[in-house]
């Protein structure tokens, strides 16, 4: 009987030990496959945009003037391989997890010089972000809202609304719009977002 109890203590003695190394390997394994969606987005946004004219697809915005969301327009460049939902966002009434950058969209916030849709018109793309991932409660969206700062610095609140910034294990997910994806932490977001002339998310800035 004295083995029998000291056997279901040790028993119960690793599984507690086990349970917070197991949600870690989930929760690192959530991150690789959410940083593999970006990767596939990114591939069959620039198949996409060599099909036209090397220019992004659009939003929701643009679909009234004819246009499909690119939740609709990358789907024959995504063979079916490609997931728009990652397995950390718990949100059921949002069909996708990543929201495109409207600074990189035609027109947005109603400034038609401000139109960074077309590649070539992107300096440096490998410091702006094209995708990321949407906070839990920014909803009904197919991209993020964040021209209205147009050579302002966007306050890290308020881009912490419309984006998931710590997700996964306090970071996230950025595809760029040269194809490259990161995996920063909220600290390296917020040193991004303050740096002086940082493109992280206006491709505008000098």
């Amino acid at each position: 009987m004295v083995e029998v109890l000291v056997m279901v203590s040790l028993i119960a003695a690793l599984s507690a030990l086990a349970a917070p190394i197991s949600r870690t390997m989930l929760t690192r394994s959530h991150a690789v496959n959410c940083a593999s969606n970006l990767r596939q987005i990114g591939m069959a946004t620039m198949m996409y945009a060599s099909d036209y004219s090397m220019t992004l697809p659009v939003t929701t915005h643009q679909r009234r003037s004819g246009g499909l969301s690119w939740s609709l327009s990358l789907q024959p460049y995504a063979s079916g391989n490609v997931t728009f939902k990652c397995a950390d966002d718990e949100e059921k009434k949002r069909p996708y997890t990543y929201l495109i950058n409207d600074f990189l969209t035609p027109n947005p916030a109603g400034a038609p010089d401000l139109d960074f849709s077309r590649l070539s018109k992107i300096q440096r793309p490998e410091t702006t972000f094209l995708f990321a991932e949407a906070s839990a409660t920014y909803l009904n969206s197919d991209h993020f809202h964040f021209s209205d700062y147009r050579g302002h610095s966007i306050p890290p609140a308020a881009f912490a609304k419309q984006v998931a910034v710590e997700r996964h294990g306090g970071k996230s997910n950025f595809l760029f719009t040269d194809g490259h994806v990161e995996t920063l932490s909220w600290k390296e977001v917020q040193n991004r977002l303050k740096a002086t002339g940082s493109r992280f998310v206006d491709p505008s800035n000098p």
